[in-house]
């Protein structure tokens, strides 16, 4: 009977414990949302639970967590109880088999490298002793004898000098060599043999889900968290074959993935979103403005009194703003205009090895507008720029873009599509084929005197511009003059060419087109008038 009572007692706990097992499992990370800070994570696993409640355990998974941000979703007949995340180090594993084979190798290796070294050690004392020989022979002398040999015997002996000196250095040069490549075997296999060492200092992080199942079975858990150490950037190649073909995006993204795992064959999306970043609204505190206490005698404690009114009221004030602000509605997040979520067709593999994963997001053909610009004040080169309008529907964000003009690279520009402006304008690069010079004519420049009191100084410039090309150019074309700061100093513009002209900020600009195999000429002048007992000079204010 007792025997009985106990028999009951062990199975009864065999399926209490058999209740509740630590279901270990290892998830796979099947779709991956990676944002310009941080990334969002799904890992999936199929799990076998009894019925009644259990615990599942997903290990491996990153460390850089987020907690608040999990999610579960369960596919079965199981209700969630719990889901905690927490951080686990790995005790010890077993060795890999192949770590003693290395060692044995090391051993070798090293033994060997002491026959190297010994080797060398022999060349050393052998040149050293003929070093020592041939000394003798220059000197003549042995001890207190007097060496002589005949002409022949002095050849042999040097040529065996010479011979047994090189065999030497040849021996020497082989032995370094052989010691050389020893050493690097050596440096792989103990690098090989530090990754094969279990990993006991490297933390990972696990989600502990408590389930409750309605019955014995298979269900499906996928958990969604946030990490920190990843993010993306855009790249960009802009490829025009023409003026009168539509410019060509490729737009691509560079991935970077420090979670610590990789993913293999994920369901990739790029956000530009930052979920990551504080989302507390700002309050903006009054700003006040009183005089500045200055501590007269007698007036001191009626200022302080003053100040204490003051203050006093400050508060109220303060207290009375931050109530109205505290009742209007508030949206957690801040909507960005240019938002956008990109889908990759095909499953990515995103290393977790900290370099650039370069991934294809998408490619576009972008109706432009192209014009030539030009300002040869500051740069004598004429640059194509694509006029691009409704860019916003492209979803770009700012970033580095290769540019190509017919399939060949021009150089490097910043796109950058938070402009608030209609139109984006991209710089082509360079056209060789269209010349500007600006220069100032032999008569540039007069200073005379006007009245006895004033001195007016005239300027001008003349700026040439051909066009090389086969096809006609429609060329934008800026300059300047001074702007005065001083109402004693009056700046007149003088002759302009035909073009616009902005008198706040002094700028010309022409609009002009030029036919192919042409040339053009512009000139404009100005004159500036100031008192003749000041000076004036022309700068950035």
């Amino acid at each position: 009977m007792r025997f009985s009572a106990f028999f009951t007692l062990v199975i009864c706990l065999f399926l209490s414990f058999s209740a509740n097992p630590d279901n270990r499992v290892r998830p796979s990370i099947t779709e991956a949302t990676v944002y310009r800070s941080g990334a969002k994570l799904t890992s999936v696993a199929n799990v076998r639970v009894p019925a009644g409640n259990s615990e599942v355990i997903f290990e491996n998974l990153s460390p850089y967590f987020n907690p608040n941000s999990l999610q579960v979703r369960i596919k079965g007949r199981a209700a969630l109880l719990s889901a905690v995340f927490q951080m686990k180090t790995p005790g010890a594993a077993p060795e890999n088999p192949r770590a003693q084979t290395i060692r044995d190798s090391i051993v070798l290796l090293n033994d060997e490298a002491y026959r190297i070294q010994q080797a060398v050690e022999l060349i050393k004392t052998e040149r050293q002793a003929l070093n020592g020989k041939i000394q003798q022979v220059g000197q003549g002398t042995q001890g207190s004898n007097t060496i002589t040999m005949s002409v022949n015997e002095l050849r042999e002996l040097l040529t065996y000098y010479r011979t047994r000196l090189a065999e030497l250095n040849e021996t020497e040069l082989q032995t370094n060599i052989r010691q050389r490549k020893l050493n690097e075997l050596r440096q792989k296999l103990e690098e090989d043999l530090v990754r094969l060492q279990p990993n006991v200092a490297n933390q990972t992080g696990e989600i502990v889900l408590k389930l409750d199942a309605t019955d014995a079975g298979s269900i499906e858990i996928a958990c969604t968290y946030l990490i920190t150490q990843a993010y993306w950037t855009p790249l960009y190649d802009l490829r025009s074959d023409g003026l009168e073909k539509p410019l060509k995006l490729m737009y691509r993204a560079s991935v970077i993935n420090q979670s610590g795992f990789d993913w293999k064959g994920v369901k990739l999306f790029l956000s530009s979103a930052m979920p990551l970043s504080n989302n507390d609204r700002p309050v903006l505190s009054p700003l006040f403005v009183d005089f500045r206490p200055v501590a007269y005698p007698g007036v001191a404690r009626q200022m302080a009194t003053e100040q204490a009114v003051n203050l006093y009221q400050l508060q109220n004030a303060k207290e009375v703003l931050d109530d109205a602000a505290a009742s209007q509605p508030v949206s957690a997040l801040v909507e960005d205009e240019f938002l956008a979520t990109f889908e990759l067709t095909k499953p990515q593999d995103i290393q977790a090895d900290g370099q650039a994963n370069i991934v294809l997001v998408d490619q576009l053909d972008i109706p432009a507008q192209y014009e030539y610009h030009t300002v040869p004040k500051l740069d004598a080169g004429v640059f194509l720029l694509a006029k691009v309008t409704d860019y916003g529907k492209y979803n770009l964000l700012p970033g580095p873009a290769n540019i190509f003009y017919q399939d060949t690279y021009v150089g490097q520009t910043s796109l950058n599509p938070n402009v608030t402006t209609d139109t984006m304008l991209l710089s082509l690069g360079r056209d060789e084929q269209i010349v500007v010079k600006r220069t100032q004519p032999k008569d540039f420049k007069e200073r005379r005197r006007l009245f006895s009191k004033t001195v007016r100084e005239n300027y001008a410039y003349d700026i040439t511009v051909k066009n090389n090309k086969t096809i006609p150019i429609s060329l934008s074309i800026l300059d300047q003059v001074p702007v005065s700061k001083r109402e004693e100093i009056k700046v007149e513009l003088e002759e302009k060419s035909g073009a616009a002209y902005d008198e706040e900020s002094g700028k010309l600009q022409w609009e002009i087109t030029i036919p192919p195999g042409q040339n053009k000429r512009l000139r404009f002048s100005y004159s500036i008038e100031y008192p003749k007992d000041k000076a004036v000079q022309q700068g950035r204010g």
